[in-house]
């Protein structure tokens, strides 16, 4: 009402003026309201200058006019729901005062995340200190933000380092290699460090959370890419050359990686162009890049990788007890007995007893048998 605010300090003239009351009506407000706060010596001197915050005299009117027989009412000042308004101040004052603490909202024409900014928060906190001996809180969208950039470097190190170790473990067992895993997660930590490393040189925003979401689903997602053609690689390298089998492996894992990828990076580059909410816009940036990426790195990459640490590979490899696999490679007439796997004239994999005739190329278990035959069938010796 003409200008004023619940937070300013009026005197009895202005309330007066305001509210459209008599003065001495407004002068006997004030009194009872310098009564109730044991302030007499306003009342001595004279309650002329005596200014009051106009919401202290609001909640005084709500709780305490009837005490002090005011008939003095908001409707004589033009107010028609004195209710719904003594309802709002009270809403208010809840936001903004209890029994054990007050509530001040500050203003600050800073951003919200900015070095500039996370000072001066140490200045506010300096300044509280002074009065409120520890016990305090500065809280806010510049706070949170400042917490969140403090703790989001040894969160995500933490989760980099955890998720790593997972994934290795998982893939220890299933590819029987203590080597192989390592090679897997290089390449694929390498695809999101470069797709992280783009915003970074091109000054764009980042949301955190963002940050960790793409994190976690290039790394889940874009890893089976990696396994496709690793398992492709060690079922070729059992029969072939390192340079055949990878070969071999990546024609047989391209249309896999190549559609499960596309459709991935086409829905994140969608999203981030279609979207008009900026987090989500960026997200979906960072998920199309990280999967196309992860392909380029995945199809171009990992297979002179495998090729390279074949050696190491094949040197960290390791089998449970059990059947124990070892390839050989016979040519002629033998005399197979035992579990077998591999190309016999065809594909063989199966508990084979008896003669064959022709090459053989394949994997033999370690309690399985071959030796010589000659043409007839005869038993031969025993390998």
């Amino acid at each position: 009402m003409d200008g004023y605010t619940l937070a300013d300090s009026l005197t009895p003239r202005a309330f007066s003026e305001m509210a459209g009351l008599d003065y001495e009506v407004a002068k006997a407000l004030y009194g009872a309201y310098a009564l109730e706060q044991d302030q007499y010596g306003q009342l001595l001197s004279g309650l002329d200058e005596y200014a009051v915050p106009l919401f202290d005299l609001l909640v005084f009117l709500k709780d305490s006019a009837e005490d002090y027989h005011l008939t003095l009412t908001l409707e004589d000042a033009g107010v028609s729901d004195t209710e719904d308004l003594f309802d709002q101040i009270e809403s208010a004052q809840r936001q903004l005062k209890n029994d054990r603490y007050s509530r001040m909202v500050l203003y600050l024409n800073l951003p919200v995340e900015s070095d500039e900014t996370f000072a001066f928060l140490d200045t506010i906190r300096e300044v509280a200190g002074q009065y409120y001996e520890g016990d305090y809180y500065v809280v806010g969208d510049s706070t949170s933000a400042r917490d969140l950039a403090e703790s989001f470097v040894t969160d995500n190190l933490l989760i980099g380092i955890l998720s790593a170790l997972f994934v290795i473990a998982v893939l220890l067992f299933t590819f029987r290699s203590a080597a192989l895993p390592v090679l897997l997660i290089v390449v694929i930590q390498g695809s999101i460090w470069i797709n992280f490393s783009i915003p970074t040189l091109t000054g764009q925003p980042l949301y955190f959370l963002g940050y960790l979401i793409v994190n976690a689903i290039q790394m889940g997602a874009n890893i089976d890419y990696a396994i496709v053609i690793s398992s492709h690689y060690q079922e070729q390298r059992a029969l072939l050359e390192p340079r055949q089998a990878i070969l071999k492996a990546v024609n047989a894992a391209f249309p896999t990686v190549f559609t499960s990828g596309g459709i991935m990076a086409a829905a994140g580059l969608l999203i981030g162009n279609l979207s008009t909410q900026p987090v989500i816009a960026i997200m979906g940036n960072c998920l199309g890049r990280g999967t196309i990426i992860s392909i380029v790195l995945v199809l171009g990459v990992l297979p002179s990788i495998l090729v390279l640490g074949d050696r190491i590979i094949e040197r960290t490899s390791f089998q449970f007890k059990g059947v124990d696999w070892n390839l050989r490679s016979v040519k002629g007439t033998v005399r197979v007995r035992g579990h077998v796997r591999g190309y016999v004239s065809g594909f063989v994999d199966g508990n084979l007893g008896g003669i064959l005739h022709g090459q053989l190329n394949a994997t033999l278990s370690t309690d399985g048998q071959i030796s010589p035959a000659d043409e007839e069938g005869g038993d031969g010796n025993h390998a």
